[in-house]
């Protein structure tokens, strides 16, 4: 019973960062073969990789690496950001300060360093859960950014 309950909190999990972002599950074949080709020439030794569409312009690839760590690629018009997926006993203490003060009533989904044209900042999705036990929603979804040195940017 304790397995089934881990998992379904686990794909509760799961699918709310997904939600937050508003993707939506493509197939391989359905992507932009110049984003695919991009991502293929940029990492070798991926797994477990996922494609997600944002919109009708922008892409977005999950994937382990060589090493086990969970990354992302966002592709779009504009060019191509990677992003470091942070585990959650690592989050900055700035990060959760910031959100604790200024967003009391939201829950940090998942964090990130977005690496965009050689700058780096931190990221983060935020979002408020309404519900109950299973049937739980996530609302009121943020994306936040930081400087590298822990300086609050904004939300988007």
């Amino acid at each position: 019973m304790k397995k089934i309950l881990l998992l379904a909190a686990a794909a509760t999990l799961l699918q709310g960062t997904v939600i937050a972002q508003n993707l939506k599950s493509v197939p391989e074949k359905d992507v932009r073969v110049n984003y695919v080709k991009d991502f293929q020439r940029q990492v070798k030794d991926a797994t477990d990789i996922a494609w997600w569409q944002v919109d009708s312009l922008t892409y977005k690839v999950t994937f382990l690496d060589n090493e086990n760590s969970r990354q992302a690629m966002v592709f779009s018009n504009k060019g191509s950001e990677t992003h470091y997926i942070i585990e959650k006993q690592y989050y900055p203490s700035a990060i959760k300060d910031t959100v604790s003060h200024l967003f009391p009533k939201h829950t940090i989904q998942e964090v990130w360093v977005r690496k965009m044209r050689g700058k780096m900042t931190y990221q983060a999705a935020i979002a408020k859960k309404s519900g109950f036990l299973w049937w739980r929603k996530l609302k009121d979804c943020k994306t936040l950014n930081w400087e590298v040195d822990g300086k609050y940017i904004n939300a988007e």
